[in-house]
C-alpha cells in the first residue's frame, strides 16, 4: 500500500472499517443470492429513495382529492377509501412506500456512513440528508395522525404526556382533545403541517443532490422491480382499518409501523420530555458524527498552470462539480474550488499532462512492474480485504490516468489488473464508472490499445478483492444499466426488492401491546376564564385569577393542581384505576368560583375510562359563522359573493339576510338559510340551475356550525357584507 489511508489529508477513516466489514458481511448473502454485483440493489437504497419519494407524493395528492377534514369526517372518508378497490390501492401503496422510504435512506445513510463519504464539503450533504429523514418521520407521524384512528388517538395521549411535565404545549393539546363541533380545524392544521413536510424534504432531497454529477434517479431496472414490488404487496396486503379514536376507550394494543411510530412504545412506559429529549440528543450526535471523526480538512488537488491545456476533460468528470474553467492568457486552463473539492483524485485520472497533483492520491513513483502482473486497487479494497498478493491501492479507480497504465506496460509489466467498487458504491460516487469507460475505450482520455489488451478490471464489493483476483474478470463492469442477461439472476433480483418490501408491510401491521392501565378517569380542560363552561350557564373566573384542577378517584385525598396562572387554564390529566365502583369528583377553582364537573359513583369498566372535559360553550354567532364561510373547509367564498355586483357560480348573498324571509312561505329567514344549506335544491333562485351546490354539508358541518353560518347569513342585512 503507497500510503496510510489514515494519513492527514486522506478522506479515509481507518476507524469505520470494523463497521464496514461487518455491514458487507451482512450484505453477502444478497450479493451470492442474486449472484452479480451488478444486481445488488442495497448499493442504490439512496436513488431508489428518491423514486419512493415521488410514488408517496402522487399517491398523497390522489388520496387528498378524496380526504374530508374532521374527526368523524376524516375517518368516515378512510373507510370510504378502504372500500373502493383502487382508492384502497393508492391508500396501501402511500403507506407502504412511505415506510420503505424511511428504510432504504437509512440503509442509504448507513452505507454512506460507513464508507466515510462526509469529509470536507460532504459533511453538508450528510446534514441535509439527515434533516430530510428527520423530516420524513415526522410527514409519517403526521399522516397517520390525519386517520383520526386508534393510533391517532396514541399520538394525542402522546402529545399530552410531552405537555404534561412542564406545561409545555398543554393549550395545544387540550384544543385537541375539546376541538369545537366536528374538528376539521384540528385536522386542517394537521395536514398543513403534512403538506409543508412533504415540500420540505423535496428541498433538502434537491440541496442534498445539488451541486453532484451523481445520479439522482436509479436504474431502470432498480425502479420497475420496485414499482412492481410496490404493486404486488399493495394489492396482496391491503392496508388495514382500525377502529375511530375514542378517548373513553384504553388502546392497549394495535399495529405499530415500527419505522415512523417507533416513539410511541417509549412515549407510553417512559415521560414523554425524556424520550423527546434523548431523541433530539441521538439526532444531534449523529448529526455531528463528521464533524467528530474528520480530524482534518482533506487536501485539494494541485493544478500546473504551465501543464494545463484547457481540455476540460477534468471539469467534465469532477463528481462534485470542483473544477471550472478560468482565462489565462491567451487561453483558459482548470482551476480548482477548495470549498468543493473532496480529495478524490478522479480528475488526475482525466489529465494526460500531468497538471493535476493530489500527494498519496495516485500510484508511487518507484513501482518496479518489469515481469509481474501489477494489481491497482482503491484504498478500500486496500484497507477491507486480505490478500498475500501485493496490492498497489490508489484513492479511488477512477485516479488512475491512461498515461500511468500505459507507463506500467513500458516498464516491463505482463499484465494490469484494476480492481474497483461495484456498480453504485463507489466512494466517491463514480469514480469506478470513469476507471471502466476509459480502459474499455469509451471516454476520453482513452487508455492505448496496447495497454488495454494487457488489462483486466472487476469491479467487487471492497471485501471481494481476493475474489476478484482468483475469478479476473468475472465482474467486468461498473455500469448500473449493463444488467446480466440470466433470467435466473434478475429474477433473483426481484425477489430481493419484493421480499425488502413484504417485509416492510408485515412489519406496519405487526400489533404492538402497550402495557395500559385497566380502567382510569381522563380530564381535559381546555378553559379561558370569563367564559361559560359547556353544561353551565354562567361566566366562571375572571382575568388574573388562579385555575385549580382538583380530581378525586376512589379513596384518599383530593388532588389540586394549577391549570392556569391567570389566562388559559389548560391540563390533560390520565389517572388510570382498577375496574370497579369508584367516586369520581372533578371541580374547577377559580377563586371564589367552584364548578363541579363531576361528582358522583360510578362503575370503571375494564379497558374504558371516563371522560370529564372542562370546556367553553363554542362561539355559534356570526364571527365564527363568518370564518367558516370564507375558510377551505366550507368553501361557501368560492361560489357565493357578498359583494354587491360580483357575480360567481351561486347566487350573490349580499342582503340575503334582508329577503330570507320571503322566499318560501311558511318558513323563517333562518328556517330557510338552514334550508338551502342542507337542502340546496329544495328552492332555485331564478337564473340559477339545479344541482350545483353540494348536498352533504350535513356530514360536512356540524350542528354547530351551521347555526353559525346562519348567524352570519342573517347579519347580510344590507346591499353588501356587514
Amino acid at each position: 500500500m503507497d500510503e496510510d489511508p489514515g494519513a492527514k489529508g486522506s478522506p479515509a477513516h481507518p476507524r469505520l472499517d470494523g463497521l464496514a466489514k461487518v455491514s458487507y458481511a451482512v450484505e453477502s448473502p444478497v450479493r451470492r443470492f442474486v449472484g452479480s454485483g451488478r444486481l445488488n440493489p442495497l448499493p442504490h437504497a439512496g436513488t431508489i429513495s428518491v423514486i419512493l419519494f415521488f410514488v408517496v407524493v402522487i399517491t398523497g395528492v390522489y388520496i387528498t382529492l378524496f380526504f374530508e377534514f374532521g374527526f368523524e369526517a376524516s375517518f368516515r372518508s378512510v373507510a370510504k377509501l378502504t372500500s373502493h378497490p383502487i382508492q384502497r390501492f393508492m391508500r396501501t401503496a402511500h403507506r407502504y412506500s412511505s415506510a420503505a422510504l424511511v428504510v432504504t435512506t437509512l440503509v442509504h445513510a448507513w452505507r454512506i456512513f460507513v464508507a466515510a463519504r462526509f469529509n470536507g464539503p460532504r459533511r453538508w450533504r450528510w446534514l441535509t440528508g439527515l434533516t430530510a429523514l428527520l423530516i420524513i418521520w415526522f410527514a409519517g407521524v403526521t399522516g397517520y395522525w390525519l386517520l383520526w384512528d386508534e393510533r391517532a388517538q396514541l399520538l394525542n395521549e402522546a402529545m399530552a404526556s410531552v405537555a404534561d411535565v412542564f406545561g409545555i404545549g398543554n393549550s395545544l393539546t387540550s384544543a385537541v382533545l375539546t376541538a369545537d363541533g366536528s374538528g376539521w380545524q384540528v385536522l386542517l392544521i394537521i395536514w398543513f403541517a403534512h403538506l409543508l413536510a412533504t415540500a420540505a424534504i423535496g428541498w433538502f432531497l434537491w440541496r442534498h443532490l445539488r451541486r453532484t454529477r451523481l445520479p439522482w434517479l436509479p436504474p431502470k431496472l432498480w425502479t420497475g422491480l420496485m414499482l412492481g414490488a410496490l404493486v404486488v404487496v399493495s394489492i396482496a396486503f391491503p392496508a388495514e382499518l382500525l377502529r375511530v379514536a375514542d378517548p373513553s376507550r384504553i388502546v392497549d394494543s394495535v399495529p405499530l409501523d415500527p419505522f415512523i411510530l417507533f416513539l410511541l412504545p417509549a412515549l407510553a412506559a417512559i415521560p414523554g420530555p425524556l424520550v423527546m429529549a434523548l431523541f433530539a440528543m441521538v439526532s444531534l450526535f449523529v448529526a455531528y458524527l463528521p464533524w467528530l471523526l474528520s480530524r482534518d480538512a482533506p487536501e485539494v488537488v494541485e493544478i500546473d498552470p504551465d501543464a494545463c491545456t484547457g481540455c476540460e476533460l477534468c471539469v467534465a468528470d469532477c463528481p462534485y462539480l470542483a473544477l471550472v474553467m478560468v482565462e489565462h492568457g491567451d487561453g483558459s486552463i482548470a482551476e480548482v474550488d477548495p470549498a468543493a473539492c473532496v480529495a478524490c483524485g478522479i480528475c488526475i485520472g482525466s489529465c494526460v499532462f500531468d497538471a493535476i497533483a493530489l500527494p498519496g492520491a495516485t500510484l508511487p513513483v518507484d513501482v518496479d512492474p518489469a515481469g509481474r502482473e501489477v494489481i491497482i486497487a482503491c484504498e478500500r479494497h486496500g484497507r477491507l480485504s486480505q490478500t498475500e498478493a501485493e496490492v498497489l491501492t490508489v484513492r479511488c479507480a477512477g485516479v488512475i490516468s491512461p498515461t500511468a497504465m500505459s507507463g506500467l506496460v513500458r516498464k516491463g509489466a505482463t499484465a494490469v489488473h484494476v480492481v474497483g467498487c461495484p456498480p453504485g458504491d463507489c466512494a466517491f460516487g463514480v469514480g469506478n464508472l470513469l476507471a471502466e469507460e476509459r480502459i474499455g475505450g469509451e471516454r476520453r482520455p482513452r487508455v492505448p490499445a496496447r495497454s488495454a489488451r494487457t488489462t483486466t478490471r472487476d469491479f467487487v464489493a471492497p471485501t471481494a478483492l481476493r475474489h476478484a483476483l482468483s475469478r479476473p474478470g468475472t465482474h467486468l463492469s461498473a455500469d448500473p444499466n449493463e444488467i446480466p442477461r440470466s433470467r435466473w439472476r434478475l429474477g433473483a433480483a426481484g425477489g430481493v426488492v419484493l421480499a425488502s418490501l413484504l417485509l416492510v408491510g408485515v412489519a406496519t401491521g405487526l400489533d404492538f401491546t402497550f402495557n395500559r392501565p385497566d380502567s382510569g378517569v381522563l380530564v381535559v380542560v381546555h378553559h379561558e376564564p370569563g367564559a361559560v363552561i359547556r353544561g353551565t350557564d354562567a361566566p366562571s373566573g375572571g382575568q388574573g385569577v388562579e385555575t385549580v384542577l382538583r380530581t378525586l378517584v376512589g379513596r384518599g385525598p383530593a388532588e389540586e393542581r394549577v391549570v392556569g396562572k391567570g389566562g388559559l387554564a389548560s391540563a390533560v390529566l390520565d389517572i388510570p384505576a382498577d375496574p370497579g365502583d369508584a367516586y369520581v369528583l372533578v371541580e374547577l377553582i377559580e377563586g371564589t368560583d367552584h364548578t363541579v364537573m363531576y361528582d358522583d359513583d360510578v362503575d370503571l369498566e375494564k379497558g374504558r375510562r371516563l371522560v370529564v372535559t372542562i370546556d367553553d360553550e363554542p362561539d355559534i354567532g356570526a364571527g365564527k359563522g363568518h370564518q367558516l364561510f370564507s375558510s377551505s373547509h366550507a368553501a361557501c367564498s368560492v361560489c357565493h359573493s357578498v359583494t354587491p355586483g360580483v357575480e360567481k357560480v351561486g347566487p350573490n348573498l349580499a342582503g340575503v339576510g334582508l329577503v330570507a324571509g320571503s322566499r318560501v312561505p311558511g318558513l323563517t329567514a333562518e328556517e330557510y338559510l338552514r334550508q338551502s344549506i342542507l337542502d340546496p335544491d329544495a328552492y332555485i333562485v331564478e337564473g340559477f340551475p339545479s344541482g350545483q351546490m353540494l348536498g352533504n354539508y350535513d356530514e360536512l358541518l356540524s350542528e354547530e356550525d351551521i347555526d353559525a353560518l346562519v348567524a352570519y347569513l342573517l347579519t347580510l342585512d344590507q346591499e353588501g357584507e356587514s
